[in-house]
């Protein structure tokens, strides 16, 4: 009887009224028969009478979701489905269903929800309906987020790019508000997946967001974290911070000792802190566009050193940047170094290593690592490190003259390194480094920019160095070493000055100078002019020494210009030689000492000896 009613329900769908009435029949004779209920939905449903259609949806999922029936199974699926699709790209059958949903109960809408994700397929799809269900019903959140976030941190095992990304972009932003409470080992998953997470997308340098919105992302999640387990400092995420200060208040976290802060905080905000400033350290010297200038940490140079004056000190170097563009990098390499330490001492090692071998930082961490060495002066560890760091030839170059200079003055393998750079010069021409000596009482590191005129400066600095250390320490130098002094400090020439003057005054008192490459490579005009000095002034008592210019560039003949005894051609000769540097006074003076070095690398090789 029941099943020939409903039959004569559905043979008379054309006319509304009177499958109606045959239904009503129906409800009245079988009030608790599914086929009956579900044909009554139906009918409401043709009809688009969305507040009617969710009466009857309503009481067949009140009443039979135990165990679903296939049709109503069918229907609840399609509005899982269609309360998936954004809003703008909703089918005519999709904004039925979503229509109708609006019109369920409230506890009747929870439970449907609460049913597709008890009968979902597989254990991803069941995250995203209770995701769904979260965002539906905010106020369950503290209920069901513990379920959720278990599921997704067990699914990373199975999936870890899918699992991690929903955990991250959709169900940590649900609980901000909302704070559950979770397990501690729980919480600290969360917070290492998520770290992993962006950091992942740091590295690869392919996300849509920057990297301010990345990391304050993190922090965002770290506090999170914090506060979830109850920790009594937390240091909230504040845009208004510049990245210094906020590096300052983790610091002062990661290393208090006031009975405040936890091992596990301290552990958490300092391999934070380490990466934060890790990936500013690297992303700031390596270069990410064709336009952008590369550095390399190096030995810097020391007028104490040159002066052999040095004293040694507990102090940890001091690193110059040669432009305020830069100084955060150096600032972000020592807060790195300090977690490091941090991280590296007897509580974190172990879980530090064990987390590190999960972040995908081994390309940073060996230029890392290679500069820490440089930093501690660990001389051997970076020697062996060398060839393991990522980097162009004329970057492995510069580093290994680097660790030779820490050792020492330039030695004769030192100045093979330089000419191997020369012959690999960066093609950006830059400018150059300012104040590349300084006088401290510290070792001096420098981040050194991968320009021309910088790495032809670090170059001629090492050469020049070694010989202003003779040339202090020893009077009775020769005139080979104030010759390739002159040349060599005419690069910085005039904003350095003190050693030309010094040359000059050792000169002066000699009263003898003889050098044959003078009309070669003095170009500077107030070189030249002081040379012209002495020439008129003192012609009588001095006697200088080198090659009239037709003889140097491949007469037969050597004939010397003199000025004690000269007769009127070699006057003349030396008048000659006036004119000509002061007519070079302008030619580019970096390919005049690449040249020097170069070309007279014999002459340089003796001096240096």
């Amino acid at each position: 009887m029941e099943q020939y009613i409903v039959s004569q329900s559905k043979r008379f769908k054309n006319d509304p009224y009177a499958a109606k009435a045959w239904i009503l029949t129906a409800k009245t004779l079988y009030p608790n028969s599914f086929n009956v209920q579900f044909e009554n939905y139906v009918i409401e449903k043709n009809a688009s009478n969305y507040k009617e259609a969710a009466k009857c949806f309503g009481f067949l999922a009140t009443n039979f979701h135990q165990n679903p029936p296939s049709p109503l199974w069918e229907e609840i699926s399609e509005i899982t489905k269609s309360m998936r699709v954004p809003e703008e790209q909703l089918t005519p059958a999709q904004e039925y269903y979503m229509k109708m949903f609006h019109h369920l109960q409230y506890d009747v809408q929870h439970k449907l929800l609460l049913l597709t994700v008890k009968h979902a397929d597989n254990p991803f799809e069941q995250c995203k309906l209770l995701i769904l269900l979260l965002k539906r019903f905010p106020q369950t959140i503290v209920t069901h987020s513990p379920g959720l976030l278990d599921m997704i941190v067990q699914g990373i095992n199975l999936d870890p790019v899918k699992y991690k990304d929903m955990l991250v972009n959709e169900a940590i932003p649900l609980i901000y508000h909302k704070t559950p409470e979770l397990p501690p080992h729980l919480v600290c998953t969360i917070f290492t997946v998520s770290l992993q997470f962006y950091v992942k997308k740091l590295v690869d340098e392919e996300s849509t967001e920057t990297v301010q919105d990345m990391w304050r992302k993190v922090f965002e999640i770290l506090g999170l974290c914090g506060k979830m387990l109850k920790w009594e400092t937390i240091l909230p995420y504040n845009k208004s911070w510049s990245k210094q200060v906020y590096c300052q208040k983790l610091i002062q976290i990661v290393t208090s000792s006031d009975g405040r802060t936890t091992g596990e905080q301290k552990f958490f905000y300092a391999i934070t802190l380490f990466i934060f400033s890790l990936q500013e350290y690297i992303q700031s010297i390596q270069k990410t566009k064709s336009n952008e200038t590369e550095y390399v940490l190096v030995e810097g140079y020391n007028e104490n050193d040159i002066a052999g004056s040095r004293v040694e000190s507990i102090e940890p170097p001091v690193i110059s940047t040669g432009s305020l563009s830069t100084q955060n990098v150096s600032i972000a390499f020592v807060t790195a170094t300090t977690c490091w330490q941090i991280l590296n001492g007897e509580l974190f090692r172990l879980q530090f290593n064990q987390l590190l071998i999960t972040l995908p930082l081994n390309s940073w961490i060996s230029i890392f690592m290679f500069d820490l060495a440089v930093y501690f002066y660990h001389h051997k560890e970076a020697l062996k490190m060398l060839d393991e760091v990522k980097g162009s030839s004329l970057q492995r170059e510069i580093r290994l003259l680097s660790l030779m200079l820490s050792q020492g003055p330039l030695s004769v393998p030192g100045f093979e390194c330089i000419l191997k750079i020369l012959m690999d010069l960066p093609t950006v021409i830059g400018t150059l480094y300012e104040n590349m000596n300084m006088q401290i009482k510290t070792r001096h590191l420098m981040l050194l920019p991968l320009t021309k005129k910088a790495v032809i400066q670090y170059c001629t600095k090492a050469i020049l160095n070694c010989l202003v250390r003779k040339f202090l320490t020893d009077p009775q130098v020769s005139d080979i070493v104030l010759g390739n002094i002159l040349v060599l400090s005419q690069l910085e020439h005039p904003a350095e000055t003190t050693i030309a003057e010094q040359v000059f005054q050792r000169i002066r008192s000699k009263r003898y100078f003889s050098y044959m490459l003078v009309p070669t490579y003095i170009i500077a005009i107030d070189y030249v002019e002081e040379f012209a000095h002495i020439w008129h002034t003192y012609n009588c008592e001095y006697n200088f020494e080198f090659l009239a210019p037709q003889q140097h560039i491949g007469g037969s003949s050597s004939r010397r210009i003199g000025t004690r005894g000269a007769d009127k051609g070699v006057r003349e000769d030396f008048k000659q030689v006036v004119k000509q540097q002061i007519a070079h006074a302008n030619d580019d003076i970096m390919s005049l000492i690449v040249k020097f070095i170069t070309h007279e690398k014999q002459t340089i090789y003796q001096s240096i000896t």
